[in-house]
């Protein structure tokens, strides 16, 4: 008990320490954006009205690395630091790695292509220390040695989610409330098998996105950038890895799948549709299509329905909370049957809410072309009466 209350003394500091520093260097870095000009300017695919400095990771990413490091020395001079140093030497430069590259776009620019390098070689680090997907648990209580596919497997999954949590950033309070709730159920899942690294970790991902929060929230003063994005999504990545690591193989990769369900299955449905959008175009075009931005995502369509961004913000989020719960009852009962059966409902899910903004649209613009031909015909009338 005395070694499992270090763990939680730990995480308690990390969370606190996190999201006190967050908040307190967010004022510096705006002021540092307008410096360098990472702003985000309005205007094309974006809603606001005026430039919001882009470069809140910077101070999501100092307050989670600051509260990491002063929980770790805790750790270490308890005897209870949980990783080997090798392995948090990697960790480290991998997420320097991604956390660089996002700042360098902020400021910048940097091309999908070179983020998209970047990202794979950071994954690819992580793979190599020995972190990796290496079972999945089959129904009937079977399961199948992944092998040398895990390893890539594990290199896609690492380089979709940080991605995915990128692309959902486009609401004011969206990625960073996000991040938070997965980050809370991942803390969860990791106090029922004792995972201790899983839970600082999460534990310092929650305090930074709720200290950043305040700034970020409608309207929002800062926005994460590439920085703090891309950066959370391969921390929230990486550390689903490597929890999968100590997890029963029946639910090693099922969990973690189903709690990042909704800005997955939301990327996925988006690429897929950029990829059909253009059936008679080569496949190379199609593909290069695939990474584009546009106005596809769920929350821009679920704009079409709601009233206000914020109902979107809530709705969002409510779903991921269900989402997460589902995840952690797959792994409470154990079974890839459910967790199988719950992935296909979460698919489901995120498709009924994406038809929901179309259907919204599709009533929308029918009523205004309705309105443009009476406005026509009665502005007609007079000419066949002869006025």
């Amino acid at each position: 008990m005395p070694f499992e209350n270090d763990f939680f003394l730990a995480a308690f500091l990390a969370a606190a320490v996190a999201g006190v520093v967050t908040g307190t260097l967010v004022p510096l870095v705006t002021r540092m954006a307008h410096v360098f000009q990472a702003m985000d300017a309005p205007g094309g695919r974006k809603d606001h009205d005026r430039p919001i400095p882009r470069l809140g990771g910077l101070a999501v990413v100092m307050g989670l690395g600051i509260s990491l490091i002063f929980a770790a020395l805790i750790l270490r001079g308890l005897g209870a630091l949980p990783l080997p140093r090798n392995e948090l030497l990697a960790l480290a430069l991998a997420t320097f790695m991604v956390f660089l590259v996002g700042v360098v776009d902020d400021i910048a620019g940097v091309s999908s292509l070179d983020k998209f390098l970047v990202e794979v070689l950071a994954a690819f680090l992580i793979v190599r220390i020995g972190w990796s997907f290496d079972v999945l648990g089959l129904p009937g209580g079977d399961s199948l040695n992944l092998g040398a596919f895990g390893q890539f497997a594990s290199v896609l999954w690492i380089v979709g989610v940080t991605n995915a949590i990128n692309l959902i950033d486009g609401l004011d309070g969206l990625a960073g409330g996000v991040v938070a709730i997965i980050a809370g159920s991942f803390l969860v899942y990791a106090l029922l098998r004792g995972d201790p690294l899983t839970i600082v970790a999460m534990a310092a991902v929650m305090g930074a996105c709720l200290g950043f929060l305040r700034y970020n929230w409608a309207p929002a003063r800062i926005y994460l950038g590439d920085s703090g994005s891309l950066t959370l999504g391969f921390v929230l990545a990486t550390t689903s890895v490597q929890s999968s690591l100590k997890a029963p193989a029946a639910v090693a990769i099922l969990v973690p799948i189903l709690a990042l369900g909704l800005p997955v299955i939301d990327t996925l449905l988006v690429m897929a549709v950029r990829f059909v959008e253009r059936p008679k175009g080569p496949i190379s075009s199609r593909l290069m299509a695939m990474f584009q931005a546009d106005r596809n995502h769920l929350h821009h369509m679920l704009l079409r329905l709601a009233k206000s961004r914020g109902s979107v913000v809530g709705w969002i989020y409510g779903a991921v909370v269900i989402f997460c719960a589902l995840a952690l009852t797959v792994a409470l009962m154990r079974s890839p049957a459910i967790g199988a059966l719950l992935l296909v409902t979460e698919v489901a899910a995120v498709v009924a809410m994406r038809r929901l903004g179309l259907r919204s649209e599709a009533r929308a613009l029918a009523a205004q072309q309705r309105l443009e031909a009476r406005q026509d015909y009665l502005s007609e009338e007079p000419l066949k009466h002869g006025r």
